[in-house]
């Protein structure tokens, strides 16, 4: 069994957590408002350019190589750490939940099946299970060139990848809530040892994006509730701050 090599550098790591949290928060929340969409269809996948973009231009350092995988007509980032010899991929985790629910009754393998097949297949699951009925892909005989094709981007840097690494992250409307990272089995389990929590490096920080008020004619986004003053009533409101200046000298006053 290979090793389990987790111990990616915390700069790398800090810097992937921080693309995640600005494309599903900040990020795709600007990008709503500057549009001035009125329906959000589109923010599921369009984070996913989001974060793509980021990842690209925040990771080409010397720690990293990123590239532009295809698979199919999606485009996603891979990251090559060169520390670890690991490539990163990222996936929210009610979609990894599903794949790996919905594995054997899938004809064609998803990417993380291949991957996992490729790069992963001698770790070992925490739970060993022996699986009666193996489940076989009908393309499994194409996937060493499948896997060429996908990463070949990376060009050399594919011969020295020694496992694959599934970044999963879960978020509440525009806030990234945990983030972790693991190597999956060919079944899709966790590995022995293969699972990091990197919720810690979330910044918790508030949004930057100020809140888009919808009607600022409504009454209730008006400071006087939508109703009209008479004269007497806007004098009055008028005089207010002078009249606590007043108060508050005479108060000065009292107290020496």
């Amino acid at each position: 069994m290979l090793t389990n090599d987790m111990d990616f550098p915390v700069g790398v790591i800090t810097k992937i957590v921080r693309c995640v949290e600005d494309a599903v928060g900040d990020d795709i929340l600007a990008d709503v408002q500057r549009n001035d969409l009125l329906t959000t269809n589109s923010v599921p996948s369009r984070i996913w350019d989001l974060l793509n973009t980021k990842l690209l231009k925040a990771l080409a350092t010397e720690d990293c190589t990123v590239a532009t995988a295809h698979r199919g007509p999606w485009e996603m980032a891979i990251v090559f750490e060169k520390t670890t010899k690991c490539i990163l991929t990222f996936m929210r985790e009610k979609r990894f939940s599903e794949l790996r629910r919905k594995q054997h009754s899938r004809l064609h393998m998803h990417y993380i099946d291949m991957l996992a097949m490729w790069f992963n297949k001698k770790l070992l699951a925490n739970q060993q299970q022996f699986d009666f009925f193996p489940h076989t892909f009908s393309d499994v005989g194409e996937i060493a060139e499948l896997v060429q094709r996908m990463l070949h981007d990376l060009k050399s840097d594919v011969s020295i990848v020694r496992h694959h690494v599934l970044v999963l992250f879960d978020t509440t409307e525009y806030q990234l809530t945990h983030i972790r990272a693991i190597k999956v089995t060919p079944n899709l389990d966790v590995a022995q040892g293969c699972e990091q929590n990197w919720s810690m490096y979330i910044t918790a920080n508030e949004s930057s994006v100020v809140e888009k008020v919808e009607h600022p004619e409504a009454p209730e986004n008006k400071p006087n509730r939508g109703l009209k003053l008479k004269p007497r009533a806007t004098e009055r409101q008028k005089g207010k701050p002078q009249r606590r200046k007043d108060e508050k000298e005479a108060k000065k006053k009292d107290d020496i």
